[in-house]
């Protein structure tokens, strides 16, 4: 069992009912590699859920509290939406990679992962706010949901409930004849292992409508294409592989929703998402 994930209490970062922004210094490896965090919080934070928002590739983090502060009304919530910046955390590899590889592909140890943060950042709003939540909801969008997806797969331990991955560009494939990060080929966690994993909540959500192969956030090349020529391709090939990996033998809770009418759109995935993270 791994230790749990330094943390670093904020000085009052959370000041007022409604919107608000802080900054969280990451402690360990991850000092100095500060968290831009756009909050929106309710009246009784001590008994307020809190979900944790992962922004795109644009690392919009106010836009993405924009969206979802109107879903919440009436909900009690504490919407945390951290944002990555490009200075700190630059590159696909320290944000939708989670930093588990540096820009180079070299395996890195697990107290770098910016993973990390995720944890920590709960653990220290709990403590701020005196909150009574032992777990938190985990969303996200596009390369946040690259983050999310790989972040259940391979964090050891998470305070995560459950945790929805919307739209992501591409995976990592549970495949050991591919390399990662596109599949598990020299991956930190080898596919046997993940026996634990596929007992989390993890939910792949999709777009129906997301199938333009031409996007220009969207990566291709001849790794990504092996997944399929767009986000819905790579998708349900994602969970195909792994629901077929898992087999008879191992408890697995993931689920896949493809929502029709809807494509790349952070606020219709959104409005999915709610009532999957928080039914009333």
């Amino acid at each position: 069992m791994s230790a749990s994930p330094p943390t670093h209490i904020a000085q009052k970062s959370i000041t007022r009912t409604g919107n608000g922004d802080f900054t969280f210094e990451g402690a360990g490896k991850l000092a100095g590699r500060p968290l831009h965090v756009w909050y929106n919080a309710p009246a009784d934070l001590a008994n307020a859920r809190i979900l944790i928002v992962m922004t795109g590739t644009q690392r919009d983090g106010e836009d993405y509290r924009a969206d979802w502060v109107p879903l919440l009304k009436n909900r009690n919530t504490l919407l945390l939406v951290p944002e990555f910046s490009e200075d700190d955390y630059p590159g696909v590899s320290s944000y939708n990679l989670g930093s588990i590889i540096d820009e180079d592909g070299h395996l890195q140890p697990q107290a770098e992962w910016s993973f990390n943060m995720i944890e920590s950042l709960f653990a220290s709003v709990v403590a701020e706010t005196h909150s009574s939540a032992t777990g938190y909801e985990l969303f996200g969008h596009s390369a946040g949901a690259q983050f999310v997806h790989r972040f259940m797969e391979f964090m050891p331990e998470t305070k995560a409930t459950i945790a929805v991955a919307a739209n992501a560009g591409w995976y990592t494939v549970l495949d050991e004849s591919v390399r990662f990060p596109y599949g598990m080929k020299g991956a930190p966690v080898r596919a046997d292992d993940m026996k634990e994993a596929f007992k989390r909540q993890l939910v792949i959500l999709l777009g129906a409508d997301d199938i333009d192969p031409h996007d220009s956030s969207l990566q291709r090349d001849r790794h990504t294409d092996q997944q399929g020529t767009d986000r819905l391709a790579r998708g349900l090939n994602f969970y195909r592989t792994a629901r077929e990996y898992a087999g008879e033998s191992a408890t697995f809770n993931w689920r896949l929703i493809v929502v029709p009418g809807i494509a790349h759109s952070h606020g219709d995935m959104a409005r999915a998402a709610l009532p999957i993270l928080l039914p009333e």
